[in-house]
């Protein structure tokens, strides 16, 4: 610092006479009033700078925290499987019947029977005609299994028999053919083909070796090889190809359904679930501004009903300037149960995943936030790092407290009358284990967001006194360069005086010396009229000669 003010000084020493000294001194004025108030403010930011409140208060707010959280995460944990599970408790067996007796697939079965016999019947997996006297089947390309299991139908909300019985999924095949596919798609049945055309021979082959060994006239041995062997043939002269078509043209449709109306659901469940956690979120912070206003009234000295009302207006004025963060809550609700919903088939093996997702989102979606906003974009690394590290500690201590509810409200459920139910929240089990879950883990993410917090002041704490020094030390280097400004300015002033002085006295000095000898002509035309001229001549020269010495 004092180098720079010494370089400063040597550069203001060597400017020349004519430089406006003047206009220097004001901006340097400017900017140490300016680096004043600087220093002002920064004194001010280190005062509000301080350790976090009471541990008390801290606790308070988590729990409070925790407990709507909780709320709002429990109210939209459930997915779309695993409320279409709760809404139709139905088996397989019952389904797959359904599907046989729904009226679409009697009409099509129907049709079927009627081309046949009109002898206009072809066979869409082997390609050839089936005659009026075979025995053929409907088949369901897409089996009436595969659907009943598939996760996304559920998301869909689309019923099995609606989907099983569409016109693209129901294909015509002989009998023999339809068993033996059986529930295998036709994708799983044409990758088995060599193992099982190696068993279907095999088991011919035995079939008919029994019918030789039995008491069966020869006619009803032939007869009975005869159709074995045509029930053979029938499921070997599947066509590869034309079973792959008809999975591809079945699918198609089945699952543009699935895919619009899963999309459908999943918009709606999670503008749903967005809306639901905006009004606990806001209702839990307007119920706490309020009891904060009442704890002021309570604890002030004036118990007016006037005061009560100002205390109400502030509250609520403290409400709405911290409703953004209501609707950053919805906006990370919104975003956790989509992500939720795609994963869907696995979330629904554990059920309070989801809550755990929307929890994980959230936390991400703040860090993110924090680290983009402008305001913090200056702080120290290590700041940065702490209140990440904040958000990180706040979602897995909202992530704990799902788990740990669940293994209240298990507990819970066991104590008579906790059965009972409570619109929109579930069981009374379930509400006091939201409540102990959020107390216990409220208390250990309290304890260690003051810590976190506590670090945080104090860092911010030396950066301010670091900004202070730095800027007091600027003022003084800017001190140090008015003074220099200054002296040199008195030095240019004398400088400047003096050669004006020096060019006053060198005009007196021609002008005298232009009258002197002017005087001297006009003495020497007269001197011979005049006997006094030698000595007033003398006089004159004598004078002359000290003006030259005093110039």
């Amino acid at each position: 610092m004092s180098n720079r003010g010494a370089n400063q000084n040597n550069e203001i020493g060597n400017v020349e006479t004519d430089f406006d000294f003047e206009e220097l001194e004001v901006s340097l004025s400017k900017q140490l009033e300016e680096s004043f108030s600087d220093l002002e403010l920064l004194e001010k930011d280190r005062e509000t700078i301080s350790n976090p409140d009471s541990l008390g208060k801290v606790v308070m707010d988590e729990v409070w925290k925790q407990f709507g959280n909780q709320i709002g995460l429990d109210i939209t944990n459930e997915t779309l499987i695993q409320k279409y599970d709760r809404e139709h408790p139905e088996q397989y067996k019952d389904i797959a019947d359904s599907v046989m007796k729904d009226q679409r697939y009697k009409d099509a079965n129907k049709a079927m029977r009627d081309q046949q016999q009109s002898g206009n019947l072809k066979d869409k997996y082997t390609g050839k005609d089936l005659k009026p006297s075979e025995k053929a089947n409907l088949d369901h390309v897409v089996t009436r299994k595969e659907l009943f299991e598939n996760q996304r139908r559920k998301q869909a909300n689309l019923d099995v028999a609606a989907l099983a019985n569409k016109e693209e999924n129901l294909k015509p095949t002989n009998e023999s053919l339809n068993k033996s596919k059986g529930a295998k798609s036709n994708k799983e049945y044409v990758e088995t083909r060599e193992t099982r055309e190696k068993d279907l021979i095999e088991q011919n082959e035995k079939a008919n070796k029994k019918v030789d060994e039995s008491n069966k006239s020869d006619v009803d041995k032939r007869v009975q090889k005869e159709e074995n062997d045509k029930h053979l043939n029938d499921k070997l002269a599947a066509d590869d190809d034309l079973m792959l078509q008809a999975d591809k043209k079945a699918r198609k449709p089945i699952n543009k359904d699935i895919r619009v109306n899963a999309a459908k659901g999943i918009g709606k469940k999670a503008g749903k679930d967005a809306l639901k956690n905006m009004a606990i979120s806001a209702l839990f912070s307007l119920l706490k501004e309020i009891m904060n206003g009442l704890i002021r009234f309570l604890k002030g000295k004036s118990k007016s009903f006037k005061g009560f009302l100002s205390e109400m207006k502030q509250a609520l004025k403290s409400f709405f300037s911290k409703i953004l963060s209501v609707f950053q809550t919805g906006a990370s609700t919104l975003i956790g149960t989509i992500i939720s919903e795609i994963f869907g088939p696995i979330v629904n093996i554990f059920k309070k995943l989801a809550s755990f997702i929307k929890q994980g989102i959230s936390s991400v979606i703040d860090a993110v936030n924090y680290l983009r906003d402008k305001r913090n974009k200056d702080k120290p690394f290590t700041v940065k790092v702490a209140q990440v590290g904040k958000i990180i500690t706040v979602g897995l201590v909202g992530g704990s407290a799902i788990f740990l509810g669940e293994v209240f409200e298990k507990f819970l459920l066991t104590v008579p009358g906790m059965q009972i139910e409570i619109p929109l929240i579930g069981t009374l089990a379930n509400t006091i284990g939201l409540f102990l879950s959020s107390l216990v883990s409220g208390l250990v993410g309290a304890i260690v967001l003051n810590l976190i917090d506590k670090f945080i002041a104090k860092k911010l704490k030396e950066e301010k006194y670091e900004q202070i020094i730095d800027k007091k030390n600027g003022i003084i280097s800017l001190q140090q360069v008015q003074i220099s400004v200054a002296e040199n300015r008195v030095v240019a002033l004398k400088e400047n005086i003096m050669s004006e002085v020096s060019e006053n006295h060198a005009l007196a000095k021609g002008a005298m010396r232009q009258s002197l000898n002017n005087i001297f002509d006009d003495n020497a035309n007269n001197s011979k009229n005049n006997k006094n001229t030698s000595e007033n001549q003398s006089d004159l020269v004598q004078m002359q000669s000290d003006l030259e010495d005093l110039l």
